[in-house]
């Protein structure tokens, strides 16, 4: 969830190529490409990371709804996002900021009811974070002290989507993450580190996750160009 705090709007590319003005952005759980944002200018960002159930926790929104859809938080918090905006403009500093959001965002969560099974998956959501998505299925069940079919159908309730596909996108980030802050490094340390099965396997997770080969996903982004054209990453 991001508040854009002095420029207030960004260019936003959708997949399908038509492009819109975003003031703010809730982006939640992707598991395809949905497109680009550009940013020029002098630009101060406000940035919330939840939890993958967190957000529908705290605000009671069907987690399948928020599932490949990039909204403008305005369009969920209503009248709440003009408050909240102004708020964070009259803070000194980030660590204001991130107090009054906190208490937001407690007070939302103590408002809303919340099933049985929802610290119970967020905890379990950790487990695969914090592992870079390299878990095995059924000992997550036994962490939740579930039957495999039961913790896949509650894991869906709470998340939107199943348990082995959130690993997979958790570990796709984390490549992608490795390779922006270690550019130099080559695609076959990237493929290992990640715990993907051979190159093969990562092109064909990287094609399905951003629509695009290695090569070209890292060409619109970091590092620099002349990184991105090595190896058979294609």
């Amino acid at each position: 969830m991001t508040f854009s705090l002095k420029e207030k709007f960004c260019k936003y590319v959708e997949a399908d190529g038509n492009v819109r003005k975003m003031r703010s952005g809730m982006i939640p759980i992707l598991t395809e490409w949905q497109g680009r944002a550009f940013y020029k200018g002098d630009y101060e960002l406000f940035c919330v990371q939840f939890k993958n159930n967190g957000f529908c926790a705290i605000f009671g929104i069907p987690p399948k709804m928020m599932i490949n859809k990039v909204y403008e938080i305005e369009d969920i918090l209503g009248n709440d996002f003009r408050m909240l905006t102004e708020q964070l403009e009259s803070c000194k500093d980030v660590f204001e900021m991130s107090g009054y959001m906190n208490q937001y965002l407690i007070e939302a969560l103590l408002r809303c009811k919340h099933t049985a099974h929802t610290s119970t998956i967020a905890g379990v959501s950790d487990i695969i974070f914090k592992n870079k998505g390299l878990v095995l299925m059924d000992k997550l069940a036994s962490v939740a002290n579930m039957s495999f079919r039961n913790f896949e159908r509650r894991f869906s309730e709470e998340v939107g989507i199943y348990p082995k596909l959130y690993a997979r996108i958790t570990r796709f980030f984390n490549a992608v993450e490795n390779k922006m802050m270690n550019p130099a490094k080559k695609w076959t340390d990237i493929v290992y580190e990640g715990g993907f099965f051979d190159q093969a396997h990562f092109i064909k997770e990287v094609k399905t996750f951003s629509s695009k080969t290695p090569v070209e996903f890292f060409a619109l982004s970091p590092p620099p160009k002349e990184d991105v054209t090595e190896e058979v990453c294609v």
